[in-house]
């Protein structure tokens, strides 16, 4: 039996990552040759305290550390498998942990949730401090597409590839009723489904409205997910009034479980013009129930939505193409949501990525 030490952030706060974690982190407990323990590594309750700096996130930085050191002398791990925050004073502060790690000569896995490996590459002492902390070991990668961020970084045969994956939630009986109903729409209902912050788009999002609001499409948006900063909800807010989208565009606060899949099942189309994600699960979340998406091209997403039935990739911040492409969408009404379902069931079903973590786990 292997033993696995796992670290890496846990909701709370929800975020991506936080549940991919937590996912594989369940999936693992169950399996008998591997023994898994896990030490939470954020210290922010709410997402308003992520990128923070405070007393209790210095207080939560001591307890992993002796926490980390009390599993090393005690469970004994045969490999630390850490899900690494890549980039500015994260990477640093995960660092003294790997070093820990290094001093009782574990085998170290990283799992990449997120970009930014390169800016470590950018100056002399990052770049070979970077070095000495990842020199034999391995890391996971969302997609091939990240290759250039952990070249230099780790040996070819030492970095491996396992996209993001989900459980799947839904009956086929369960999935045909959905779309019967979602047939039955008066209006389009479009969908921003994330955290809200202005990395993520919804301000593009409400630029695309008025467009189609001014072409005389009838539609509801809805805005769900929790705001990180109360200064962008006020902008958020003051933008919906100028542009005269109270009607239309509805902030309907974060959902979680039942409540956010109720509103996937009506959706039409999820709108995520973001700029900073890797591999977003709201783009899984949303294939599984048949829903075509719009976003830009970054991390792996045009890998994603690959097809022209999953959806349209736009360039960064060229809102105007989102909005052409789902304007010819609506009007046409020929989307397919059983392929783009049958795409999520044949790419990104969690246990199939599972399947891929424990055999890199078993062979380390």
């Amino acid at each position: 039996m292997k033993k696995v030490l796992f670290l890496g952030r846990f909701p709370p706060p929800i975020h991506g990552a936080a549940l991919m974690n937590q996912n594989y982190f369940e999936a693992l407990k169950k399996e008998k040759d591997i023994y898994i323990k896990n030490i939470k590594i954020n210290y922010s309750d709410s997402l308003e305290e992520v990128g923070k700096i405070n007393l209790k996130k210095l207080i939560g930085f001591f307890i992993v550390f002796f926490n980390l050191i009390k599993e090393l002398l005690f469970f004994r791990p045969d490999i630390i498998y850490f899900e690494l925050a890549p980039k500015g004073l994260a990477f640093f502060r995960d660092s003294i942990y790997i070093i820990i790690c290094k001093l009782f000569r574990k085998k170290i896995l990283f799992h990449l949730h997120a970009k930014g490996l390169t800016t470590l590459k950018k100056n002399f002492i990052s770049r070979n401090y970077a070095k000495f902390i990842f020199k034999n070991t391995s890391v996971i990668i969302l997609s091939s597409i990240f290759y250039y961020e952990v070249k230099g970084f780790f040996r070819k045969k030492k970095i491996f590839i396992i996209p993001n994956a989900i459980k799947d939630e839904l009956t086929e009986k369960q999935f045909e009723n959905i779309i019967k109903k979602r047939n039955k729409n008066k209006k389009t209902i479009l969908l921003f489904l994330s955290n809200i912050l202005k990395s993520k788009g919804p301000l593009d999002v409400l630029k695309i409205c008025k467009e189609l609001k001014d072409d005389k499409i009838k539609f509801v948006c809805n805005f769900v997910g929790a705001f990180q900063e109360e200064k962008f909800k006020k902008r958020f807010y003051e933008e919906l009034k100028k542009l005269e989208l109270e009607k239309e565009c509805v902030y309907l606060g974060p959902k979680y479980g039942k409540e956010k899949f109720k509103l996937l099942e009506k959706t039409n189309y999820l709108i995520f013009p973001t700029r900073e994600d890797a591999f977003p699960i709201v783009i899984l979340e949303a294939f599984m129930f048949g829903i075509p998406v719009f976003s830009y091209d970054t991390g792996a997403i045009r890998e994603i939505i690959s097809k022209n039935y999953l959806g349209f990739v736009a360039k960064q911040k060229d809102y105007i193409a989102l909005y052409h492409e789902l304007k010819k969408r609506i009007l046409l009404k020929k989307d397919k949501p059983q392929k783009i379902r049958e795409e999520f069931k044949n790419r990104y079903v969690l246990e199939k990525s599972v399947e891929k973590l424990k055999k890199v786990l078993k062979n380390l």
